[in-house]
């Protein structure tokens, strides 16, 4: 054919191009066998810079040799024999070219009806899962890398090749001037992402889908404006049910862990499914150690001890309680017995408020609303919490005490001022007369009585005030049986360990624990327990295996340093060094994108665990035959975690 790409060694007709799209040159072709598909090389000035081109070959030899039904194929990688040689053309690959409409095009007719939309990003949520399963993550999935073929399907094409512009020494102001609106904002904090990054890019398409506007405009998110808030969905288009906006909302976290865990998680909730597992989760802090945990979770993963200290007096045990005198105007102290109230106590959603300096600059219903001081905060304790109480808030600088079992106080004052005056009238009435009985009863039984109401009326305030706001959180409901397993994943969480994985591993470990203690409510012996707790040990192996292979993943991440390799390797390009000095640099730049590559493969086995053992301990708590769901869904979890 004569219209051909001279350098292409098949066959072909060129159809379209050159043009430039990110960091390649494309043409459209037609195969001689009527095939069309798309060529990408690498730009010339970006494949003159040995550590890019590397990282470009290697990232097209990944996907390309990735088993997942979703990826159009690559039919093939050039030049011969090493398309890493630097001396050689630049780049190049050959893909199929899917017929349908992109996602890109599809978008331009939104807002989308509610049935379009599921049908559309379930579709497209399934293509991820099918990309995830096999370790890699897209990074900066876009609409124009999504093909709807006729009959439904998702295709996805030209993905998996954004890293080429993290932190290289060509193209790092580019990075900024070319970010992508659909890219996660922690990719330009990390280059070692997890799949979670996808799911925000899914995220702003549904919400560009719903609405036809990007959420936060075409620029990039990590420069978008800190606490930029979203509107609520439904102030914007009224038939989006609440599920979808939970979901949504979800996907556009700034915080990966707040993000569904999987793409399957999205599209469970796009066919219907309870969206339990994205709603907000309350934390509290051990009260121990002050790490932040889940409610309802009894070992702190970070001390190994039970997460709750402070508890009330045991039946018939004296008790005792802590008064806050006074609280000054430092803004800090309050702040931080507001957060401590929020953690220890029972119930607490609002922050509580104290009446701060003189009430007169209060209004009436402030007055009513805010506590007065002094006030017992908490009762009912026992001697070593209140003193442990007392300790914590004195240490923060806050005036509390610590205060005994109540004395003795009548609050019959009154009824017994009331009974005096009654006697005092009566014997004057039998034996000094009408007159002399009700002088008497004035100068005596009067003054008695106005003594009573008084002393009744600072009892009744000495009751208001001692009348404990609060009430401790209890300790989180669990028995024995799941104890040993959470101890055995809270042994993984030395210190160091990445924020992510000790993310994953908490949850892991209450979701231990309320399996076991929801099965181990109805065993009746040791016998029945044990056989409880059985299928549950190969998966707390599993997980304490891959977090081992994080472990020691993110030892040697530690020791590759990717930003003064390519500073080392354009020195020696500076200075013409020959490819014997420039090898062990480039050995470097490869083996880090390998560990990356290892990582999110192994990190994602961890949230795959995750979101099927949420669903188990959701079923496992509606389902009436709760020995076969429980055996079906740990098989399940143990398949994703790779022990299947």
């Amino acid at each position: 054919m004569s219209d051909a790409l001279p350098w292409l060694p098949w066959p072909h007709r060129l159809l379209e191009g050159p043009c430039d799209v990110g960091t390649e040159q494309r043409w459209h072709i037609e195969l001689s066998d009527g095939r069309r598909a798309v060529v990408g090389q690498l730009a010339a000035d970006l494949a003159r810079d040995e550590s890019i081109r590397r990282r470009w070959v290697r990232d097209a030899e990944r996907m390309q040799g990735l088993a997942a039904h979703a990826l159009a194929p690559t039919l093939a990688l050039g030049p011969e024999p090493d398309p890493r040689d630097p001396a050689a053309l630049a780049p190049w690959r050959v893909r199929l070219d899917p017929a349908g409409e992109t996602l890109e095009s599809w978008l331009r007719r939104a807002p989308a009806t509610i049935e379009e939309l599921s049908a559309v990003f379930v579709g497209l949520a399934d293509a991820l899962q099918s990309v995830h399963a096999t370790g890699a993550v897209l990074r900066d999935l876009r609409p124009s890398q999504i093909v709807r073929t006729p009959d439904g399907r998702v295709i996805l094409v030209d993905v998996g090749l954004s890293r080429v512009d993290v932190l290289s020494s060509h193209t790092a102001s580019s990075l900024l001037m070319q970010g992508s609106a659909y890219a996660a904002p922690e990719q330009i904090h990390a280059t070692a992402v997890d799949q979670r990054s996808d799911l925000y890019s899914l995220g702003v398409m549904m919400w560009q889908a719903l609405t036809g506007e990007l959420p936060f405009g075409d620029g990039p998110a990590f420069m978008r404006e800190p606490g930029h808030g979203l509107p609520p969905l439904v102030s914007l288009r009224r038939d989006v049910p609440p599920a979808l906006e939970l979901l949504v909302r979800a996907c556009l976290d700034d915080d990966p862990s707040r993000r569904p865990a999987t793409a399957s998680d999205v599209s469970w909730v796009l066919r219907g499914g309870a969206p339990t597992s994205l709603m907000e989760h309350a934390t509290t802090v051990c009260q121990h150690c002050g790490t932040r945990l889940r409610v309802g979770q009894r070992l702190c993963l970070s001390c190994g001890r039970v997460s709750v200290r402070f508890v009330p007096a045991m039946p018939g045990e004296p008790e005792y309680g802590v008064d806050l005198c006074t609280i000054d105007e430092d803004a800090r102290k309050l702040e931080w017995l507001q957060g401590f109230v929020r953690d220890i106590a029972e119930g607490q959603t609002q922050a509580p408020e104290f009446l701060v300096g003189p009430t007169l600059l209060y209004a009436e219903e402030e007055r009513r609303r805010r506590i007065r001081l002094p006030a017992r905060l908490f009762g009912g304790l026992s001697e070593q919490t209140a003193v442990a109480l007392h300790e914590v808030m004195r240490d923060k600088g806050l005036d509390t005490k610590v205060v005994g079992p109540p004395a003795v106080r009548s609050a019959s004052m009154l009824p017994g001022g009331i009974a005096g005056v009654m006697t005092v009238t009566a014997v004057s009435f039998a034996t000094l007369g009408w007159g002399t009985a009700f002088g008497v009863t004035l100068g005596v039984g009067l003054p008695f009585l106005l003594l009573a109401l008084n002393r009744y009326n600072n009892v009744r305030q000495w009751v208001q005030r001692t009348i404990p706001r609060f009430r401790l959180r209890a300790l989180p409901a669990a028995l024995p049986a799941s104890d040993p397993l959470v101890a055995r994943l809270a042994a993984l969480l030395h210190e160091g360990m990445p924020g992510d994985v000790r993310e994953v591993v908490g949850e892991l470990a209450l979701l231990v624990q309320r399996l076991v203690d929801h099965r181990a409510a109805h065993v009746r012996d040791h016998r029945e327990l044990d056989m409880l707790v059985a299928p549950l040990q190969p998966l707390v192996g599993a997980v304490e295996r891959l977090v081992g292979q994080l472990h020691e993943i993110g030892r040697e991440l530690a020791e590759l340093d990717e930003g003064a390799m390519v500073r080392a390797l354009a020195a020696s390009t500076a200075r013409r060094e020959g490819p014997e000095q420039r090898a062990p640099i480039l050995q470097g730049l490869d083996r880090l994108r390998a560990l990356e590559d290892r990582r999110a493969e192994v990190f994602h086995r961890l949230l795959e665990a995750r979101s099927l053992l949420t669903r188990t301990v959701e079923l496992g708590l509606a389902v009436h035959d709760e020995g076969l769901e429980h055996q079906r869904s740990l098989a399940m979890a143990m398949a994703a975690l790779g022990e299947g």
